[in-house]
């Protein structure tokens, strides 16, 4: 990527803050909690659900995947793969992330309500905000960046988003 290509991509990206703090707080929003699967499963496809939809937006390719460790008994969060470009002269980065989190309450010494993103001191707070959804969602945000801009990725990209088991 040129100097330029650099620059007019941070810029894209600074331009764009408002846009995935917006983001991030839909997810927050989700109580995607995985150690309270019988209440909140559906909250957990909920999430994959979300997170289908931008790729698809974004023009990649997505599969649902049941999870293997899944029983009648006890059902899981299904997998989701996605893929973009597919060029096998490429290296492909296959990037794993979890869009599940633990629960979280005021009383566990929250500050703010943990399930809406809220900013003090210049720091953005909410369970998944760090661990790990906005990370993992940031792999979206950095290929639509380089659609917008033109700018072809220079990997194949492989991503595998589920849910980890308590």
């Amino acid at each position: 990527m040129a100097t330029d290509s650099i620059d007019s991509f941070f810029q894209y990206v600074d331009e764009r803050k408002q846009l995935y703090q917006d983001r991030l707080a839909e997810a927050v929003a989700i109580p995607s909690i995985s150690s309270e699967l019988d209440e909140h499963l559906v909250d957990i496809e909920r999430m994959i659900d979300w997170t289908a939809q931008h790729v698809k937006r974004l023009g990649g390719k997505y599969e649902l995947r049941d999870n293997p460790a899944s029983t009648l008994d006890r059902p899981l969060p299904p997998i989701l793969l996605a893929e973009f470009v597919t060029d096998p002269k490429l290296k492909t980065l296959c990037v794993y992330g979890h869009l599940d989190v633990q629960p979280a309450s005021m009383s566990d010494g929250w500050d703010s309500e943990p399930f809406t993103l809220t900013e003090r001191d210049g720091k953005l707070f909410g369970r998944g905000s760090t661990d790990d959804k906005g990370p993992a969602l940031s792999w979206l945000w950095v290929i639509e960046a380089h659609h917008e801009l033109g700018i072809p990725l220079p990997v194949n990209i492989k991503l595998l988003y589920e849910y980890v088991r308590r």
